[in-house]
């Protein structure tokens, strides 16, 4: 089957001829857990994941957040986060308090030993990004977030 763009149907699901690896999401859930795995092979000997370092990249572009605001930005349950920002706590890398505004509010934000533990986990996973892009121009980073964005937003639509 092919739509009036001259597009194969393989990549519908309900399509007669779907093949999986025609389905972007097929290589979207790969290409995740591919990174992830990868991510938390090279932090692990730095005492942090690929989640940890999500939160610290979250609160060193954003600043003092909330939990809720994290889990929406880590895309994650707030009750993972909440027991990952405790652990990072006890090791230092993080400080918690009250919000001012609504004392039921955990506002969360970076220790100067969080933002050195940062900037290891950049230098580390900085590697990683360049072998993954290595043969990509900047237009084709440009056009693949753009297009990871469209499908994001299409989705939040919903």
């Amino acid at each position: 089957m092919v739509d009036k763009e001259g597009l194969s149907s393989s990549f519908f699901p309900l399509a007669n001829d779907f093949r999986s690896r025609d389905f972007p999401f097929y290589w979207v859930a790969r290409l995740n857990a591919k990174h992830g795995a990868d991510v938390d092979s090279l932090l692990k000997p730095h005492g942090l994941s690929s989640s940890k370092w999500r939160i610290l990249m979250i609160l060193h572009e954003h600043g003092r957040l909330s939990m809720s605001e994290i889990s929406v930005h880590a895309v994650a349950k707030l009750s993972t986060i909440t027991k990952t920002v405790y652990r990072m706590q006890e090791a230092g890398l993080l400080i918690t308090e009250a919000s001012q505004q609504d004392g039921r509010v955990t506002e969360v934000d970076i220790t100067p030993l969080g933002e050195e533990k940062l900037d290891i986990a950049r230098q580390v996973t900085s590697r990683l990004v360049k072998k993954a892009f290595g043969d990509f121009s900047a237009q084709e980073i440009i056009y693949i977030n753009q297009c990871l964005s469209k499908m994001f937003h299409n989705l939040s639509s919903i």
